[in-house]
């Protein structure tokens, strides 16, 4: 990788310190804005038709405009410029008059194998995303619940309706396996991430049924098994809510992350 970082605005290859938006316009301090969070590995990037089907769809929903772009190919010039072979990478567009977009990239997110092998600690925290199935820079629920999931010493949390039924996760989406059944909330109540669409289809191939609701928190610890996915996750299990222990089988959840990792590299 160089040890320069770039970034592209709007088509043009520019130093990352220079990746600003002007906060005197209206739509950035209002977030009028769309994103993706994407994976890069061994210089390719993963799932990019369905990171921009989804971007697109998002920014439909917002009335937000979108210029056509080729993102495999402003996505390839930046990987070839600095000699990207893994990372996370992100696109973000501005929804001014004349949409401002950007893509940057990090040092690629992961995560301890003991998280996979161990499970990992959620909390449970009062609040439902807005426009559940848009992307948007609209974060402070995410952000607020995810710190105070980070106070009381836990990875993450789990969004909680006014109906007390869990939806998603801060960052992430949320399962409950009991049986030969895996239960996740509705497409329309949730964002339907990119993995999401892998998890359900890695669950089907392994022989799973799936329910579309949003449980209660109780269901947890009657269930085999409960667990988060994400780009950068995979399938990861949880092995306790709001500090309470609850039953994890972590070679059911192995399997599906195995499956979903698998078909990123294909």
């Amino acid at each position: 990788m160089s040890e320069k970082r770039h970034a592209v605005h709007n088509g043009r290859i520019i130093d990352e310190k220079d990746a600003v938006l002007p906060i005197t316009l209206r739509e950035v301090q209002s977030n009028f804005s769309v994103y993706e969070a994407l994976r890069v590995i061994e210089g390719h990037v993963v799932h990019l038709g369905d990171h921009v089907r989804r971007l697109e769809e998002s920014a439909a929903v917002i009335h937000l405009p979108l210029s056509k772009v080729d993102w495999q190919k402003e996505i390839d010039a930046l990987i070839e410029k600095d000699h990207i072979v893994d990372a996370t990478m992100r696109i973000l567009v501005v929804g001014t008059k004349e949409p401002l977009w950007f893509i940057t990239w990090s040092t690629l997110l992961t995560y301890p194998d003991s998280y996979y092998r161990e499970g990992v600690d959620v909390t449970t925290y009062k609040g439902e995303r807005f426009l559940p199935q848009c992307k948007t820079g609209n974060l402070l629920l995410n952000y607020l619940s995810r710190e105070e999931a980070s106070r009381q010493g836990a990875f993450e949390a789990l969004l909680v309706d006014d109906e007390g039924l869990i939806r998603e996760g801060s960052r992430s989406n949320f399962y409950i396996i009991k049986g030969n059944v895996l239960t996740t909330a509705p497409d329309d109540t949730v964002l339907d991430g990119v993995t999401r669409i892998s998890v359900l289809r890695a669950a089907r191939e392994l022989g799973y049924s799936i329910e579309y609701r949003r449980p209660e928190k109780s269901e947890i610890f009657s269930a085999d098994s409960s667990f988060i996915s994400s780009t950068s996750m995979g399938a990861m299990p949880i092995k306790a809510v709001d500090g309470e222990r609850c039953p994890m089988d972590r070679d059911k959840v192995a399997a599906i992350c195995a499956l979903v990792r698998k078909w990123e590299r294909e």
